[in-house]
């Protein structure tokens, strides 16, 4: 682990503040451990009992687990993340085939006046350099698939790929980000030593054009239709087909979970279907696709049919 983590990225991206205002290290010391701890409730506004606590960090670590800080120019720890080595899942078909044994990525973090940033890409570009030094060829973790943000980073910027679908997996979960819809998630695949990867780290990514997709003749499964208050509600599903496949997504799920949680639940369930039925007829979530349509703000999961 030494100093190769703090050069995971070359350059900083555009609004990224530059490498060294950021050091990304393994956590050492038992007061690190502790404010990793806070940090989870902070992030995730959750209780302590949530928490992955300091003792079990330490003795992951201790035994071929990672947990990492990201730290400002003060020292003090702005984000954070933990993984661990274990089993590829049988049910992922997006593994299928791969190695037996890979690098899970539990949790990664930053605090809300860090994000946007590009600290929680830094993070991820340590954990894969980190993972390829010690021969790990698959890095999965789960995420909730209406979070915007996090499929950009997970499957734009760092070229993950998804065609796993679990259905409230950490059942219910009290915490502010989570707390009121079923814990739907997406297990994706990080192939870290991958070309697509090294072309995402290396080159950067290029945005797909919502445009351009249409042009080619991806079909939209669940477009949203405007409502009188603003807010859109998803379409009927609509049955996958063709070479490609856009999957619609709210752009500020926190912010319509504050304003209508049934309408909220009713994007979960149209992307949970649209997604299975995807998934099953052999599609994978593999880009994300942001656009102005009549000046609202849209988000699409770009699935292709292809290995």
């Amino acid at each position: 682990m030494g100093q190769s983590l703090y050069h995971a990225l070359r350059k900083p991206m555009e609004g990224q503040v530059s490498m060294k205002d950021i050091t990304i290290t393994p956590l050492q010391t038992m007061d690190q451990y502790h404010t990793c701890e806070r940090l989870q409730q902070i992030i995730w506004r959750s209780d302590p009992v949530e928490v992955i606590p300091a003792h079990l960090l330490i003795t992951a670590q201790r035994h071929g687990g990672l947990v990492l800080g990201a730290f400002d120019a003060t020292g003090k720890m702005i984000g954070c993340l933990f993984g661990f080595a274990g089993r590829v899942a049988s049910d992922n078909p997006a593994t299928a085939g791969g190695p037996l044994w890979q690098h899970c990525s539990h949790f990664m973090g930053v605090v809300q006046e860090w994000r946007g940033r590009g600290v929680g890409y830094r993070l991820k570009c340590a954990q894969r350099e980190w993972a390829l030094s010690r021969g790990f060829e698959l890095v999965t973790w789960t995420y909730d698939p209406l979070e915007a943000a996090n499929g950009v980073l997970n499957l734009g910027k760092l070229g993950a790929i998804c065609r796993c679908y679990l259905r409230d997996f950490y059942g219910e979960i009290a915490d502010g980000l989570n707390i009121g819809l079923p814990s739907d998630r997406f297990e994706v695949a990080w192939w870290v030593g991958s070309a697509r990867v090294r072309e995402r780290i290396e080159r950067g990514w290029q945005r797909p054009r919502l445009d351009d997709l249409l042009q080619e003749g991806a079909i939209i499964l669940n477009a949203g239709r405007p409502r009188a208050d603003g807010w859109l509600e998803p379409g009927e599903t609509q049955e996958p087909e063709g070479k490609q496949l856009l999957v619609e997504i709210p752009s500020r799920i926190q912010a319509l979970k504050a304003a209508d949680m049934d309408l909220a639940l009713a994007w979960r369930l149209s992307v949970r279907e649209a997604c299975e039925a995807a998934f099953a007829a052999g599609y994978t979530a593999c880009d994300v696709v942001r656009a102005e349509v009549d000046g609202k703000r849209r988000v699409y999961y770009l699935l292709r049919h292809e290995a």
